[in-house]
């Protein structure tokens, strides 16, 4: 093997597998990355065996061959070359990367690593049978679309293994409707978009996937923005864009009916200024309970009072802001305050209303403006109850 390749495209393509190589390897040869040069260019490959990603970069094939070698190691050397040309030659498992420094008066280096051969390591599929989906610029389905459907719900995706189904995002599709959901039991995220689109011999499919492969999809739309593919099958998702491969193991088991937890008499209203509101929770919550983290919110007239009290350190806040509240009794409720900041920043519009029952029913949060009917986002947020 012997290629010629720029720097700069060479780190680009580590970039983009570099953070799938797992901390601590089932096998050795996952530390490794795959490299194989063909008459297309050169492919880096990088897999913790439930994620994987293969990317094509542009390269001057001088001879096709292939090698693995330390992922850490090799992407330090590739961070720190300049941005220059350089050669790489693989024999017999040895890899030598060598080029010059910049213009002639800056010298040259050479670098030798021992590799392992690519047979033993796992191949990310190009192809899988199930339900694709095209996301195509100026369509109802597109880049920008996935990437606020994920950034959106992905964040509420619970972290407790004692429920499998429940570390991932539900992903649903329909012939007229997409939606993404996540709850950990303390919130739900729901997303759900109109779509337009021929499901030829599948009439819906939904998968759980975990939000590794969905952080790791975002992260290549948003540094590429282009066409892709999305094929959904019985045990893995497969993503393609012109240049890059993505596989991942799918999380069995079907979802919880999180419909069923969906409020039905939540009547009380209270609209408030997103900005306000995050505002005061993140000065008040400085003196929230390390334990509880909570916040409470005393609704009346036309205000809310928030309040904390640190046991742990004898402090107490308090601060009143403006809002609208379409009740006549008082509400005293209490929520964690990383959560209700996480949901306002998701939400991300000037007003933000709650949709309200009672101090121990969820809370429905959305937007104060009307959807277009096109896209409808909520949160729920469960209250805690009150301390001390």
């Amino acid at each position: 093997m012997k290629i010629t390749i720029s720097r700069n495209d060479l780190w680009k393509g580590i970039e983009t597998v570099l953070d799938v190589i797992p901390s601590k390897p089932a096998l050795p040869i996952l530390s490794n990355l795959c490299m194989i040069a063909s008459k297309d260019g050169l492919y880096l490959s990088a897999t913790d065996l439930d994620l994987s990603v293969t990317t094509l970069i542009p390269a001057k094939v001088e001879s096709t061959g292939s090698i693995t070698v330390p992922a850490r190691t090799f992407s330090d050397i590739a961070r720190e070359w300049p941005e220059t040309n350089l050669e790489i030659i693989v024999d017999n498992d040895r890899l030598q990367l060598f080029g010059n420094l910049g213009d002639s008066k800056k010298g040259e280096g050479v670098y030798n690593l021992s590799g392992i051969p690519t047979d033993e390591f796992p191949k990310t599929p190009t192809a899988i049978d199930g339900l694709t989906l095209s996301l195509q610029e100026n369509t109802s389905l597109n880049s920008s679309k996935l990437l606020e459907m994920i950034n959106k719900t992905a964040f509420a995706v619970s972290k407790d293994d004692t429920r499998p189904v429940l570390n991932g995002v539900y992903w649903k599709i329909e012939p007229k409707q997409m939606q993404m959901v996540s709850t950990d039991g303390s919130r739900l995220a729901c997303y759900r978009t109109s779509i337009d689109m021929d499901l030829h011999d599948h009439d819906e499919a939904s998968v759980i996937i975990p939000p590794q492969a969905l952080n790791k999809i975002s992260k290549i739309l948003s540094d590429s923005h282009e066409s892709a593919e999305i094929t959904f099958g019985k045990t893995q998702i497969l993503f393609k864009t012109a240049n890059t491969y993505l596989s991942s193991r799918l999380i069995e088991g079907p979802y919880v009916d999180y419909t069923q937890v969906l409020p039905k008499a939540n009547e009380i209203e209270l609209c408030v200024d997103s900005t306000l509101l995050h505002a005061a929770v993140k000065r008040v919550s400085i003196l929230a309970s390390t334990y509880t983290r909570q916040v409470r919110l005393k609704l009346q007239d036309s205000t809310i009072e928030l309040s904390t009290a640190s046991p742990e350190i004898g402090g107490e806040a308090r601060e009143v802001i403006p809002a609208i509240y379409n009740n006549e009794e008082k509400l005293d409720i209490g929520y964690n305050a990383q959560f209700l900041m996480e949901i306002i920043r998701k939400i991300d519009t000037p007003n933000i209303t709650f949709k309200l029952s009672d101090a121990v029913t969820a809370a429905i949060l959305k937007s104060h403006i009307d959807n277009d009917g096109v896209d409808e986002y909520f949160c729920l947020l469960m209250p805690l109850r009150p301390t001390g």
